[in-house]
């Protein structure tokens, strides 16, 4: 039984749904958000596509590393599904790395991962002996550790706090040998390799990155080196230089991948792909939501944050066009909204937010935006600007950019120069 497709504002412009989705694009059938349309990235997808192959039946190793919103991990789900059909073997998931992980939690979850990719690629591989003693370790492991959990929280079968404390077995203890097994299963089958994505690292604080950066060090020899495994982990610039390029051991055999703003024309082409992909009737054609000019200046905006970028777009025609439910079989052709149609929504739920998360903070941005809001500061002329001392203005640095409002641009001689996000630039202009 077919799913009638409900009327929604987007239907106006002859889409499904909004084309300004943020989430990842998926390598899988039936899905509104599919790899296919993925834009631009050649010369990146192509050096590490490049140096996977070099590495022939050995490991390689890269720390794919950008801006927030960049479109760092698309960009290594397009990559897997490459090398996929070069021959390696590659899951659409990746594995977490996580704040209160050790080394064992984290190298159980990466054995799981390849033998998962395993089973899913060749179940005919089930029975190897190799896949039972991976199934077997993750197996116990995760049962020890769920009885572990609930002794902790003491509830027992009758009701009563349980004193009983069911330690996990060290995964790495036998783990490596058997991670080894596996990779020696994958060089006699008809594999390249296992490609091993591992993400989450910008969701860090600064003391779990540290924390990270010691547990990735004391993996690098059993994991990371292992032949036929090529490792990709995904961060921003500064959670990879956090906890991957921290210690020289890792910065040996790690390359750091560097991902650049995607270009305004490559932009503008991804939302021709995603209108095309969700034009709702073949007979009429796809009437863009938001003008270029628009795209254009929110662009400017937010710096290179595509997933900022369209979040604005999305939330900015939505509010303007929410309400607007298109007649059973209307044709009309609505035209595009303009920056001064989306403005004053986008506006008031920038500064709603702003409210609510940094109180004590709005005076320094609005300072700021008075004066020039696309005026990039060092630390030094935010003294002059904000009448703070040194000291003073260095923790309101950290809390706003921690909170999203300003970001960092680069160094200028040693000072670092920073400039207001997407988010506050909807407020200042």
């Amino acid at each position: 039984m077919s799913i009638v497709s409900l009327p929604t504002p987007w239907n106006l412009y002859n889409l499904t749904g909004s084309p300004f989705f943020q989430g990842v694009l998926e390598d899988r059938e039936h899905t509104q958000r599919p790899l296919t349309l993925f834009v631009g990235r050649k010369n990146e997808l192509a050096r590490m596509r490049t140096a996977i192959h070099g590495a022939g039946a050995q490991s390689s190793r890269h720390a794919i590393a950008g801006g927030p919103g960049v479109g760092k991990t698309t960009l290594v789900q397009e990559l897997k599904a490459t090398l996929r059909d070069d021959g390696y073997l590659a899951s659409a998931s990746h594995v977490h790395v996580l704040p209160d992980d050790t080394a064992g939690s984290l190298f159980i979850r990466i054995l799981a991962a390849v033998y998962e990719i395993l089973l899913l690629a060749r179940p005919h591989l089930i029975d190897n002996d190799a896949m039972q003693q991976a199934q077997a370790l993750v197996r116990v492991t995760r049962e020890r550790s769920t009885q572990l959990s609930v002794s902790v929280a003491g509830f027992g079968l009758g009701g009563g706090r349980s004193q009983t404390m069911h330690v996990p077995p060290d995964p790495m203890a036998d783990g490596p040998r058997v991670l080894r097994a596996l990779m020696a299963l994958v060089a006699t089958s008809d594999a390249r390799g296992v490609i091993l994505h591992l993400n989450n690292l910008e969701n860090l604080s600064d003391a779990a990155s540290n924390a990270a950066a010691d547990i990735l060090r004391s993996l690098r020899d059993p994991v990371f080196q292992q032949d036929g495994l090529h490792t990709l982990v995904v961060g921003t610039v500064d959670a990879v230089q956090a906890a991957v390029n921290k210690h020289a051991q890792m910065r040996s055999v790690f390359t750091t991948v560097l991902v650049d703003p995607l270009p305004l024309a490559d932009v503008l082409q991804l939302l021709q792909a995603r209108y095309a992909v969700l034009r709702r009737e073949a007979s009429r054609p796809v009437a863009p939501p938001v003008a270029t000019a628009a795209v254009d200046t929110l662009y400017g905006y937010f710096r290179g944050d595509l997933r900022g970028l369209l979040k604005a777009l999305d939330e900015g025609a939505a509010e303007v066009i929410g309400l607007r439910l298109p007649a059973e079989g209307a044709a009309a052709v609505w035209p595009a909204l303009t920056l001064a149609d989306m403005l004053p929504g986008l506006q008031q739920r920038a500064r709603t937010q702003l409210r609510a998360e940094v109180p004590g903070r709005m005076e320094h941005l609005d300072r700021w935006g008075a004066a020039d809001p696309a005026a990039a500061h060092t630390q030094q002329s935010l003294t002059t600007l904000w009448g703070l001392s040194q000291a003073a203005v260095s923790v309101a640095v950290d809390h706003l950019q921690k909170a999203g409002y300003i970001v960092p641009l680069g160094l200028e001689g040693r000072r670092m120069r920073y400039g207001l996000s997407g988010t506050s630039r909807l407020i200042y202009g």
